[in-house]
């Protein structure tokens, strides 16, 4: 079966909790330094003015949600109301996006920080590209793992555990790595409790369960230069094959809930 095409909707109750866009390169040390990325830090502030420094966090996905572990010091440059960071760390630039709005955005906000970061930081090269879209959909009557088969797509959502075991499903998680010919798309899915995006300070926490789709596509294949007319082009390739496998994940019903809109 191929992969149906889909007519791109926003989304009024929109799962989407935080987007990823990143690039890795050849090891920087110098970023460490402040002066040198007072240039960088000059150029993105107009749209990310708030900056700290932190301590590199890294995402072990397992059943009790996303787990950190800290390694390297990183730069982070914030938008005012902190919807919208850039991570900047020795080896690689990262966007993220909790208030996302259309690729079109997203990408133009990244296509300028890649610029930049040739400009004033000197990075040639990219050993690394990657897309991440985290969902957490929360659907009011969705009480069983049941109840979640019939709200997706019966080819996505599995078999009928609770009925083979005769017991009430308290999470699911499943990961699934697909080797293509411009990368790697994983997919990880199931339900869980709680959320897996840490929340932002005075954000509210969402409860209860919910149902994990978490795509990525990356690719892990050098380029000795760092071609960002390539890299965007490639990025909106990805978003497309991460949308239409979202949209293949939901049955009409939820699909409806969700309130899909131009």
């Amino acid at each position: 079966m191929m992969l149906p095409e889909y007519e791109w909707r926003q989304f009024r109750k929109s799962p989407l909790r935080l987007v990823i866009g990143q690039v890795r390169f050849t090891i920087v040390p110098r970023i460490d330094d402040k002066a040198f990325v007072a240039d960088f830090q000059d150029a993105v502030r107009p749209k990310y003015p708030r900056a700290s420094r932190e301590a590199t966090v890294t995402y072990q996905l397992s059943s009790t949600g996303i787990n950190p572990n800290i390694g390297e010091t990183l730069w982070r440059f914030s938008s005012r109301d902190k919807q919208w960071s850039v991570v900047l760390g020795e080896s690689a630039i990262t966007l993220e996006a909790r208030s996302y709005a259309s690729m079109s955005d997203f990408m133009n906000r990244f296509q300028h920080l890649l610029e930049t970061a040739r400009e004033k930081l000197g990075i040639t090269d990219r050993l690394r590209l990657g897309l991440r879209y985290i969902n957490e959909i929360r659907y009011p009557e969705a009480d069983t793992f049941s109840d979640w088969q019939s709200l997706l797509n019966s080819e996505f959502a599995g078999f009928k555990v609770s009925e083979l075991l005769e017991g009430e499903v308290d999470h699911t998680l499943q990961e699934i790595q697909i080797i293509r010919p411009d990368g790697v798309f994983s997919i990880r899915h199931g339900l869980l409790s709680g959320t897996v995006v840490a929340t932002q300070p005075q954000e509210y926490a969402p409860g209860g369960q919910f149902y994990l789709i978490d795509l990525d596509y990356y690719d892990s294949t050098p380029q000795d230069e760092l071609d960002i007319s390539d890299t965007v082009q490639q990025m909106l390739g990805y978003n497309d094959i991460i949308y239409r496998f979202f949209r293949w994940t939901l049955s009409q019903k939820l699909y409806s809930y969700l309130e899909p809109h131009i």
